[in-house]
């Protein structure tokens, strides 16, 4: 007697794009910031770079403090930046997308577009500068 029997219909289960996140509802692919979109970034948002920047910056253990802190005081500057990257009408994102969803696709953002790797990198080449300077000091005053 056969209590199982095997289909030869089994359904692959979907590959789930890690760069996928869901927003009220609707699937958004995250995608690397362009230089074009980095420009228009600046003329979106107010202080929300150099807030995001604290966010980074923070302790990892204080950065989804951070971030909420960021969120609130500059939702408005948040809906932006996501309408711009997603493509989303901020009406819509206003009225349909949570917090949380607005928090994992900032996070995604982030990973995507290895923020913390850039900041790392800015701040080798200002150290670079800040030893050049030295070195430069050093040699006028032995001239």
């Amino acid at each position: 007697m056969q209590l199982f029997k095997r289909s030869d219909k089994a359904v692959e289960p979907t590959q789930i794009d890690p760069n996928t996140v869901t927003l009220g509802g609707q699937a958004v692919k995250v995608r690397k910031v362009t230089i074009g979109q980095w420009r228009e970034l600046n003329t979106v948002v107010g202080t929300l770079p150099q807030m995001l920047l604290s966010v980074v910056t923070a302790p990892a253990e204080s950065r989804i403090s951070y971030l909420l802190a960021v969120i609130e005081s500059a939702i408005d500057d948040v809906i932006n930046v996501v309408a711009l990257l997603t493509g989303l009408e901020p009406a819509w994102i206003d009225e349909n997308v949570s917090p949380d969803e607005l928090m994992a696709y900032f996070v995604a953002v982030a990973r995507v577009n290895d923020f913390g790797g850039f900041l790392k990198n800015v701040q080798g080449a200002l150290n670079l500068t800040k030893s050049l300077d030295k070195a430069a000091d050093v040699v006028m005053s032995a001239e």
